[in-house]
């Protein structure tokens, strides 16, 4: 019997060794949004002017979940669960509705190759290139791709990515979900950060493979939408996405100066261009650049601040293709309302752009203004217009407000055309985990009627509630 009794002692603690081996330690952190929201006219376009969206007032939330899998400190897995937007009111969110909205929205691993300091991702993941003042007019999305970092030194580090947007079913009867070799969307991208005492420079570029076969497929309709108006001419409506043979690249820099503290400079530089060739008569290549740049003060109780871009435009000729920058999916912009990058995680905005391309503009801001303990407030002017030239308004696919621009990617914008924005915004951390965002923003939106054939636009306003739980 003792001998039983032992062997049974040994077998599990030879079980409980190998169960030790192969544990892993498990980390949950995330996030619940709450969103309510009062807005008139975010189309530009009132009730008089027969606009679509007169619904004043949405209340809506949305659940992400991050977990990650630790099995050491060269190996996790991470997996991240949306559940949401979800509208009050609406599909899940109607009366006895049970949630299946629920996305995964990335899904990767992290390993360090053995015996180095490469560090390498795979899977889907967030991929951004550098912005230092208001995010990445180019790309900056979750996507599939393999990722590789390598740190030189304390200086000087390296990180190179393979990414594929998109791998389309295409060119094949329906319903036959049969590949082909012209269907894929590719970027292959470098980025080199480089520190230095009161510095930071960050030059990158990006290299893209356009198949003429990629399309709008299942699941990715919002993304696409957006991707392909940027990629394209703003006069090209048609079913092919791009020429035979399209290929893209970008090259830029991003620039933090800090040494002269608690003055700050920031400054991101970029050009991008496609290569399309013709489809029909209409030239498909599309090439143009943006600089943005930011000076900040910081002060006990504010950061005064001024900031500015300009970004090239299209000419009038409407077949030479485009003259704006290209970008896939962006994520970009400098204030709260007519751009996404800042402000409440799922306000309503991005109203102007979603790029910042064809358009430039100038703002100042009192950022992180605190009289009371925990309440900061941020207060923001901006003057914009347009680069594109106006006879541009005369083509027939080209429109300042319509279902490829106000819908994905803000407005066209001609050189006769204007926007001046306000933000007042509010912060307030309710608990440690718990904070408060009032944002309260105005666009007036000075289109010009004889470039826009006597269309008439109004003013854009809102007023937003968010509530942020974070675990």
């Amino acid at each position: 019997m003792k001998r039983i009794v032992t062997l049974m002692l040994a077998a599990m603690l030879v079980l409980g060794s190998v169960a030790g081996a192969s544990a892993a330690d498990i980390k949950v952190k995330g996030q619940w949004d709450f969103s309510f929201e009062w807005l008139d006219n975010p189309d530009f376009q009132g009730e008089d002017n027969d606009g679509p969206n007169e619904d004043t007032f949405g209340a809506k939330q949305r659940l992400r979940t991050q977990i990650d899998i630790i099995a050491s400190e060269n190996l996790r897995g991470v997996v991240f669960f949306e559940m949401g937007d979800t509208v009050w009111g609406r599909n899940d969110g109607a009366l006895g509705a049970d949630g299946k909205s629920v996305e995964v929205k990335r899904s990767y691993i992290d390993w360090t190759v053995p015996n180095t300091d490469l560090m390498v991702r795979m899977g889907i993941q967030g991929l951004a290139l550098p912005g230092a003042v208001a995010g990445s007019p180019v790309l900056d999305d979750d996507v599939a791709a393999l990722t590789l970092s390598y740190k030189f030194s304390d200086m000087v580090g390296l990180t190179a990515f393979w990414a594929r947007p998109y791998d389309s079913y295409s060119g094949e009867p329906a319903g036959s979900h049969n590949n082909n070799a012209f269907d894929e969307l590719d970027l292959f991208g470098l980025i080199v950060p480089v520190t230095l005492d009161g510095a930071k420079i960050t030059p990158w570029g990006m290299y893209g493979v356009l198949g003429k076969d990629v399309v709008r497929g299942e699941g990715n309709g919002a993304s696409w939408n957006q991707a392909a108006y940027g990629l394209r001419p703003a006069n090209y409506s048609g079913t092919q996405t791009f020429g035979d043979d399209s290929t893209a690249w970008w090259g830029g820099a991003a620039f933090e100066l800090t040494m002269f503290s608690p003055l700050s400079f920031k400054l991101d530089a970029m050009y991008g261009s496609v290569d399309g060739d013709e489809i029909g008569s209409i030239d498909m290549d599309r090439a143009g650049w943006l600089v943005i740049g930011a000076i900040d003060y910081k002060m006990d109780m504010m950061t005064p601040g001024i900031f500015a871009w300009y970004a090239s435009g299209d000419d009038d000729d409407e077949n030479n293709g485009s003259e704006r920058m290209p970008y896939v999916v962006p994520d970009f912009g400098p204030t709260s309302f007519g751009f996404d990058k800042v402000g409440a995680p799922i306000a309503t905005d991005s109203l102007a752009s979603v790029s910042g391309t064809g358009m430039w503009g100038v703002g100042v801001q009192l950022a992180n203004i605190s009289f009371v303990e925990n309440l900061k407030h941020t207060l923001r002017v901006v003057y914009m217009e347009g680069t594109n030239d106006k006879d541009m308004a005369d083509h027939a696919s080209v429109r300042p407000v319509d279902s490829n621009g106000a819908a994905w990617n803000g407005l066209y914008l001609t050189e006769k055309d204007s926007l001046w924005e306000v933000n007042f915004d509010h912060f307030y951390k309710i608990y440690e985990n718990l904070d408060l965002i009032v944002e309260m923003g105005y666009i007036k939106a000075d289109l010009d009627e004889d470039t826009w054939h006597d269309q008439d636009f109004d003013d854009a306003w809102k007023l937003g509630f968010n509530l942020k739980y974070s675990f």
